[in-house]
C-alpha cells in the first residue's frame, strides 16, 4: 500500500482547522465540519497520533465518496484557496 507519514504538529493542526471552515465543509462535503471529517475516517487516520500513518488510496477514497473532490489533495487545496485566496482577503 501506499502510506502516507506526515508530522502532526500542533501548527498543522492549527493550519488544518483554519482551512475547513464549517461554512466550506456544509458547502463541499458530507459533514457540517472538519471533527465530524476526523471522526467519519478515524478507522483510516487517526487525526490525532504525533505522526499520522494513512494509506493515501484509502483516504483518497473516502474523500472521493463524501466529499465533492476525488482526493485529499484537491480537498486541501480548494479549502486552501478558498480561506486564503490569491491576492485577496480571506472569509
Amino acid at each position: 500500500m501506499d502510506f502516507e507519514y506526515v508530522d502532526n504538529t500542533p501548527e498543522l493542526k492549527t493550519l488544518l482547522s483554519e482551512i475547513f471552515t464549517d461554512s466550506f465543509m456544509r458547502a463541499h462535503t458530507n459533514f457540517d465540519n472538519f471533527r465530524a471529517l476526523q471522526y467519519s475516517s478515524a478507522v483510516i487516520v487517526n487525526w490525532d497520533a504525533e505522526q499520522m500513518v494513512y494509506s493515501k488510496a484509502l483516504l483518497d477514497s473516502f474523500v472521493k465518496e463524501s466529499t465533492q473532490f476525488s482526493s485529499w489533495e484537491e480537498l486541501v487545496q480548494a479549502a486552501t484557496d478558498q480561506r486564503y485566496p490569491a491576492g485577496g482577503a480571506a472569509d
